[in-house]
């Protein structure tokens, strides 16, 4: 040990020339229990196996404040059983712009160069992050990472490596990011982290991020950028202030497009359970399984900007906190391709008024931005407080947003706003709906109507087909209504195929409206509609109100039937269409 003493005074010289001399004669060192303290940095250990009696037994203490590495490790070595401190400065009393980022100590510990390993230990109090690493084939194992601060106050930092497994490791008490795949500014173009798991880790306690004292950084629990093949399984995050879990390319990998899954993952008391992006024109593939989002204002963040960008997921929950103006489970911004199935949302604290503004990023699904992507989603439910009782899922696809595709399936939902290329639906309960299908909408075996006042296919061109729909405007009295502006294509095909329609037509007026805006009003056949197998069902007193209400007459509207059936409470189909036409068998 050459000397070096357990005993609390200053022992940097004698250490420094154990693990010199340890490194070049490659011997394995043992310390024995003790508080080590060093008031020099640069203990650098190659080659040999490090060990200390325990974590809360051997201790290597920095003392002074000039900020440095305290110890290193490098190629082949191995540290494990001890408690590094790098003697960060303490807290403000008041945390502001001017001290936010004044600390002094140095850095507990760093790995580098290959074939690295750190575990069972404890990395503390430091101006930076905790932990460094910028190494190829690299392991951390039951390592605590803890009170780290400063503008890059991290946990563990990682940097321009590669081929490594974090397993078991805690990030706790840090003012940036808990876990960090990066690279640094300076190097080569080519060099990005990748091929990196994070199993079974925990970061939590995140405060004081830089942006909120003007400076740029965030604070979120794990953090991978510039990156590649980045694997979260069974990773939490809780207690951060802006982020749980935010994943994003930047720098372009080998095969040109970056990978990240997350598996069985928990963000909870946060801003936004998760954030999945791409970046600098690099294409992402992100894969999302079982991960939950909980006590959080946004549950889902999904911000590609590139078509090439694909997203695909399963079995996403949320547990959304409802207290800020915007919340979600969802939310989506640029473009890319979108797939997930198996969603389920509770609204702890629900604002009804909010839900039902339009202008308000408050439902379950919010594209706020130009999202202009594909979107597909399937079995989505909701529920509000601590009820069993389903609550209707709500979207509002806003601003600039216009979808090349977008399709749902197995949900009750209101489509408060959905302006897509084309639009499929399938075995829906859709209560509410302002449809912009700007192409084709397919719609089968949905429920449509119940309880509103109307429900809106806007603005649709080209071709509308319904199959095995009910139409139930009885609840609320509203109407299907049909609208066609587009000059540029005035022909408006709509086809019903084994459809039932209910309404009190007495008391509440037409079960369909069609209606065309000027330009197009008097275009032939702007309004095209054919009803095959469909009942008609008037659940009021009969009446002489028709059950298609047309603004238009032939040749601009055309009705054609085959094989329908209306109850006798029904006078008539249309105003001015023979009912034997559009009833007749053949």
């Amino acid at each position: 040990m050459f000397g070096a003493m357990g005993d609390g005074s200053d022992q940097y010289l004698a250490l420094k020339q154990l693990a010199d001399t340890a490194s070049a004669q490659q011997r394995d060192i043992i310390f024995p229990e003790g508080d080590y303290a060093s008031s020099g940095t640069g203990l650098r250990f190659t080659g040999i196996r490090v060990n200390g009696a325990g974590v809360n037994r051997t201790i290597i203490r920095y003392t002074s404040d000039t900020y440095g590495v305290l110890v290193e490790i490098g190629d082949g070595a191995t540290l494990s059983g001890m408690t590094l401190n790098g003697n960060v400065s303490d807290d403000p009393t008041h945390w502001s712009n001017a001290n936010h980022d004044a600390f002094t100590g140095a850095l507990p510990l760093d790995l580098i160069g290959h074939d690295v390993t750190a575990h069972d230990l404890v990395c503390r109090r430091s101006p930076r992050s905790c932990l460094r690493v910028g190494a190829r084939n690299f392991v951390l194992r039951d390592v605590v990472a803890e009170h780290a601060r400063g503008n890059y106050g991290d946990g563990i930092f990682i940097a321009d490596s590669r081929d490594g497994i974090v397993e078991r490791c805690q990030a706790r008490d840090f003012t940036r990011i808990g876990f960090v795949t990066d690279t640094y500014g300076e190097s080569p173009r080519n060099i990005l982290s990748e091929r990196i798991d994070f199993i079974d880790c925990l970061a939590e306690n995140g405060h004081h991020a830089s942006v909120d004292y003007g400076d740029d950084e965030y604070n979120a629990g794990f953090w991978a950028e510039n990156s590649h093949d980045v694997r979260f399984i069974n990773c939490r995050s809780r207690d951060t202030t802006h982020h749980g879990f935010v994943a994003t390319t930047g720098r372009t990998p080998t095969q040109g497009i970056g990978h990240f899954s997350l598996s069985g993952c928990i963000a909870e008391t946060t801003g936004d359970g998760y954030l999945l992006s791409d970046l600098n024109d690099t294409p992402v593939r992100h894969t999302v399984d079982d991960c939950l989002a909980r006590d959080v204002g946004r549950g889902f963040c999904i911000e590609m900007s590139l078509a090439a960008s694909r997203l695909t997921g399963q079995r996403f929950t949320t547990l959304l906190g409802g207290s800020r103006r915007s919340g979600n489970t969802l939310s989506f911004t640029g473009d890319g391709h979108i797939d997930i199935r198996d969603i389920d949302e509770t609204w702890q604290t629900f604002h009804p008024r909010r839900y039902e503004s339009i202008r308000a990023r408050y439902a379950s699904v919010v594209a706020a931005g130009n999202f202009k992507g594909e979107l597909h989603l399937a079995h989505f439910q909701s529920r509000h407080g601590d009820t069993d009782e389903p609550a209707i899922v709500g979207f509002k696809l806003i601003g600039q947003s216009h979808l090349r595709h977008f399709s749902l399936s197995a949900t009750r939902a209101r489509l408060f706003h959905v302006p897509a290329e084309s639009v499929e639906l399938h075995d829906c309960h859709i209560e509410a709906g302002w449809i912009k299908a700007f192409n084709t909408l397919d719609v089968d075996a949905c429920r449509l109507g119940d309880g509103v006042p109307r429900f809106d296919i806007f603005d649709t061109t080209q071709h509308h087909r319904y199959r095995h729909c009910r139409f139930d405007f009885t609840p609320g009295g509203g109407h299907l209504y049909l609208h066609n502006s587009d000059k540029r294509n005035s022909r408006h095909v709509v086809r019903f195929e084994r459809c039932r329609f209910q309404k009190d037509l007495a008391r509440h007026g037409s079960m369909i409206t069609l209606d065309a805006a000027p330009g197009v009003f008097m275009a032939d056949e702007s309004n095209y509609l054919t009803f095959r197998n469909c009942i008609f069902e008037n659940t009021g007193s009969a009446t002489d109100t028709p059950a298609i209400q047309t603004f238009q007459r032939p040749p601009q509207a055309s009705l054609t039937g085959h094989g329908n059936r209306k109850n006798a409470a029904i006078g008539a189909l249309t105003a001015f269409e023979l009912d034997d036409g559009l009833m007749a068998d053949g």
